[in-house]
């Protein structure tokens, strides 16, 4: 027998890493966070709990299980569960009526440190025979897929250890470079996962960085520094605009200044304090955190101007933060390759990794403020033959006309999700792994889309930031759409305390009733005179009502009667406009019956009042 997955988890992605929101050496060393859930279903439930357990002891601390949503008729549910900075196992589980009816589960998901790399060939990976290590701890994570084009309908989603020399780290960098060494050594100092995106490019100006941050011609750049893309800016705006929304950052490290050996400390502070501008924009954090490292050695040789420009920008702003003196790191100490003199070498890697420790480690994580993930956005389905065709439509403020909307409805084709990433004359060719995410976003660009059986998600791109919030995966793959159903009454009109059935037929999915209570068939005792109806609900569907057939309470009926049972206890009486006859018994001690008749009352052979029972019969109207 096959199972069938009644609930499945689309997000958090294996090696998804959440940026946790504080950090205290004394207090809080794991620091707490936010784990954004969402998923699909294909089976009713009520209510979706949540929780993680460490995949290591010491590796993080378990929760309990959460309730993290309660069914609310979307086609999705959605949630958040908090817990301590850790690499985990999350469970997910589906409870129906009180029992539990499904659980899914994430084999890996951390809450951790999420950092952006930005600068220059020694950030980015600066020499084709040296790859760089790669990450020995499991908790060390990138996104293995760089492409140049950096739109973000290319962008693949996914999340992958750093464990093979050509891995990428997305959305720009195409080797580990030192970042795998880095994320070894601070999981292990912090005991959390690292998370990295790579945004620098090789042979960079800052100035060309600051053009294109803000959209302005380059001035001097070379062929390779793709100008038409948005190079070399692009592709951390990337990050800022789409995968944080994902994952939260912690802050930009920022290694560059080898190209801008002759510039003044003044114009290289001007620059990069207009890159930083921009970045906060971007990211929607004011305080966004830069760890800028201070760098000129190239030739064999230092420069003053951007040193001392770096030292301004982090002396002029408290949210920059020192990071390493690279300087120190030269050929004559074993850090530099010898031709140009100007890469680290794999020893210089090394050191390059350590050094940035010991800053990050210092007061950096205490004092800086991080950017969280997002939460999902709410998307409404509309999905009753009233309301065809159906419909998807956002259910926020991000409505507004400045917004701009992208829905997907499948995945990109390896041709479109081919990446493809240049530094100087190098040109490398990748495709997102298998269990990556390629969404296609060119479906459609409105609020509100019609919709078929399918697989949807929206993304919304707010105005002057252009920051990109998500809709959960919206899986209608399944859908099933009602039948018309119908139904029968035993009676349409009963007396006070009379009980009458409502039998339902021809549903596909679940009867549901005007009263609001489900099964084909439906036992009432009606107070009153009304009108009841029928839909038929499937998963995610609902069908029309029926007409609606009224059933009236009264003792008093227009068409002659034929009573048979027992009575046996005290009744509303029996009142006909026209006749009565009846063969009941009235049974002794308690039964208690009267009829009344316009025409007349017949007792028919079998009908018996017995002794001590009450019974009275008469001819007059109705009152």
């Amino acid at each position: 027998m096959v199972s069938i997955a009644q609930i499945t988890v689309s997000f958090p992605m294996e090696r998804q890493v959440f940026q946790r929101t504080g950090f205290n050496h004394t207090t809080n060393f794991q620091g707490d966070g936010v784990i954004q859930i969402a998923g699909n279903f294909e089976s009713e439930y009520d209510s979706i709990m949540a929780m993680v357990e460490p995949r290591v002891v010491g590796q993080g601390t378990a929760t309990s299980w959460q309730k993290i949503h309660t069914r609310n008729g979307k086609p999705y549910f959605k949630g958040s569960l908090s817990a301590k900075g850790g690499w985990y196992k999350l469970y997910v589980q589906s409870w129906n009526n009180g029992a539990i009816t499904d659980t899914d589960t994430v084999q890996r998901v951390g809450i951790g440190e999420v950092f952006a790399i930005a600068g220059q060939s020694n950030a980015q990976g600066g020499d084709e025979a040296v790859a760089g290590p790669v990450a020995l701890d499991d908790r060390v994570i990138a996104i293995n897929y760089d492409n140049d084009t950096t739109t973000f309908n290319k962008l693949a989603i996914g999340f992958s250890k750093i464990d093979d020399d050509s891995s990428s780290i997305g959305s720009f960098h195409y080797v580990p470079w030192n970042w795998a060494r880095l994320g070894d050594i601070l999981a292990d100092s912090l005991n959390v996962p690292i998370l990295f995106y790579g945004t620098a490019h090789g042979g960079t100006s800052v100035i060309w960085w600051k053009q294109a941050a803000l959209g302005e011609p380059l001035t001097g750049a070379p062929s390779y520094v793709r100008e038409e893309i948005g190079a070399p800016y692009q592709a951390l705006k990337v990050v800022l605009n789409f995968y944080i929304s994902l994952t939260g950052l912690r802050a930009i490290i920022w290694h560059q200044g080898e190209t801008d050996r002759f510039i003044t400390p003044g114009n290289y502070r001007d620059n990069l304090n207009a890159i930083i501008t921009e970045s906060r924009t971007d990211s929607e954090n004011a305080s966004l955190a830069w760890l800028v490292c201070r760098v000129s050695y190239t030739g064999g040789q230092t420069y003053n101007g951007p040193w001392e420009g770096q030292n301004l920008v982090i002396d002029g702003d408290p949210n920059v933060f020192a990071g390493p003196d690279t300087d120190v790191l030269t050929s004559g100490t074993g850090h530099r390759e010898t031709v140009q003199n100007v890469h680290f070498n794999y020893p210089g890697l090394f050191e390059f990794s350590r050094l940035l420790e010991i800053q990050i480690n210092s007061t950096f994580l205490q004092n800086s403020t991080p950017c969280t993930a997002e939460e999902f956005m709410d998307v409404n389905f509309s999905c009753t033959p009233s309301n065809s065709p159906y419909t998807l439509s956002l259910t926020s403020a991000l409505t507004s006309p400045n917004h701009k909307y992208a829905w997907s409805n499948r995945d990109n084709t390896d041709l479109e999700a081919r990446g493809k990433s240049h530094s100087a004359n190098y040109e490398f060719i990748n495709y997102p792994p298998a269990d990556y995410l390629r969404l296609n976003w060119e479906f459609d660009s409105t609020s509100s889309i019609m919709v078929g059986a399918g697989r949807y998600a929206l993304n919304v791109i707010k105005p002057t930031s252009e920051k990109i919030l998500f809709s959960p995966i919206i899986d209608l793959t399944s859908l099933t759409l009602p039948t018309n159903p119908s139904f029968t009454a035993s009676a349409t009109q009963v007396r006070p305390g009379d009980t009458l059935t409502l039998t339902g037929s021809n549903c596909n999915g679940t009867y549901l009733w005007s009263t609001t209570e489900t099964g084909s068939s439906l036992l009432l005792t009606p107070a009153s005179t009304a009108s009841y109806t029928l839909a038929c609900k499937t998963l995610h569907c609902q069908s029309n009502s029926t007409a609606p057939t009224e059933v009236v309470v009264s003792s008093c009926f227009s068409n002659p009667l034929s009573l048979t049972g027992n009575v046996n206890g005290t009744e509303a009486p029996y009142q006909s406009q026209q006749t009565i006859q009846s063969t009941q018994m009235v049974n002794q001690p308690s039964g208690n019956i009267q009829y009344t008749a316009v025409k007349s009352v017949l007792l028919n052979p079998g009908f018996k009042a017995e002794n001590g029972a009450l019974f009275q019969a008469s001819i007059s109207d109705c009152p």
